[in-house]
């Protein structure tokens, strides 16, 4: 895939998105449990409805299916292509996979890479979940990786600064 440079991201993670989260969830449950028993949301209460499920419902993408980022999203880093941290990214991602493993659990990306083309236009987004070793592009394109090759952006993530959980 042709880049000229790539953006680290960091999301739903921290104090603050904690914060928010334990906010509207509880305003999410009350719409919904009155939704379902009464059904007797007013017009605006179903479009609140429908603003909360997206932060709180589905799996958290970088960036949503309207392009917009995802109101917890912190840059961290931007690397030009030729960049050493690009050559060592390049070197995990492509590593060959032969042990790749199936958790259960439903990913919660953390981490995400944007590559750019010079202009600012988005070639591609990789959201990474390292807790339950999950890479995807999006809703419908999974990425399959070495159990290892986690292992190690898990330290790329943390050498460049990402706040990456043990």
């Amino acid at each position: 895939m042709p880049f000229d440079y790539i953006e680290t991201y960091s999301l739903q993670r921290g104090e603050e998105y904690n914060a928010v989260i334990q906010i509207l969830k509880p305003e999410r449950h009350n719409l919904k449990v009155r939704k379902e028993k009464s059904n007797n949301l007013t017009d605006t209460e179903e479009i609140r409805l429908s603003e909360l499920d997206a932060p709180l419902g589905l799996t958290q993408y970088l960036i949503d299916s309207t392009g917009l980022f995802h109101f917890s999203s912190q840059r961290i880093n931007t690397f030009q292509h030729g960049n050493e941290t690009i050559s060592l990214l390049k070197n995990i991602l492509l590593k060959k996979t032969t042990n790749v493993n199936n958790w259960i659990c439903a990913p919660v990306y953390r981490d995400a890479i944007v590559f750019y083309k010079s202009y600012g236009e988005i070639v591609s987004v990789l959201n990474i979940c390292l807790s339950c070793e999950s890479m995807a592009l999006d809703s419908s394109n999974q990425v399959k990786a070495d159990s290892s090759t986690y292992e190690m952006l898990r330290q790329f993530f943390k050498e460049i600064g990402h706040p990456v959980e043990s």
